[in-house]
C-alpha cells in the first residue's frame, strides 16, 4: 500500500482548519473593537447630554420666567461649552398658597412654607451628538419664583 499522499493531505486539512480559526478569530476581534468604539461614542454622547442639561439649568435658574419665556423657550440652543443643543420648554405653571392646607398636585414642600410664588415646571430636553452616536435626554425640572 502506498501513503505517499497522506502527509500531504494531512498538512491540508490542518493548514485550512487554522485558517478558518485565524480568520473568524480576526473577524471576532473587528467586531469587538466596532462594538467598544460604538460604546465609547454613545458614552461621550450621552456625557455632552448630560451638561446639556446641566446648562439648561443654569440658565434658567439664572434668568427670570419671563426672560426663559421670551428668549429661550422652545429654541434650540448649541452650548458654547459641551456642543450640546438643548431645548426648554414651559410646561406647568402652579401658583402655591402659601398657607398650608390640602396637598397640591404635584406636592410641593414649598407650598406650605407661608411664601407665596408660583411654582414653574420646565421640560428640558438636550442632544448630544458623538461620531455616529446621538443620546437625547428629557428631565423636569421645577423652579419656584
Amino acid at each position: 500500500m502506498n501513503n505517499k499522499g497522506v502527509a500531504l493531505l494531512t498538512v491540508l486539512i490542518v493548514m485550512i482548519i487554522g485558517i478558518m480559526l485565524g480568520s473568524m478569530g480576526a473577524y471576532l476581534l473587528s467586531m469587538g473593537n466596532r462594538t467598544y468604539s460604538a460604546s465609547r461614542s454613545y458614552a461621550q454622547a450621552f456625557n455632552i447630554a448630560q451638561a446639556g442639561i446641566e446648562e439648561a439649568i443654569l440658565d434658567i435658574e439664572n434668568n427670570t420666567f419671563e426672560w426663559i419665556k421670551a428668549n429661550r423657550e422652545g429654541q434650540s440652543i448649541v452650548s458654547e461649552r459641551s456642543g450640546a443643543t438643548y431645548q426648554i420648554f414651559h410646561v406647568f405653571r402652579k401658583p402655591l398658597s402659601g398657607s398650608g392646607g390640602a396637598p397640591v398636585f404635584p406636592p410641593l414642600s414649598g407650598a406650605y412654607t407661608g411664601v407665596a410664588g408660583v411654582s414653574v415646571y420646565y421640560l428640558i430636553q438636550a442632544t448630544g451628538n458623538q461620531g455616529d452616536s446621538q443620546a437625547d435626554l428629557y428631565v423636569m425640572y421645577i423652579k419656584e419664583y
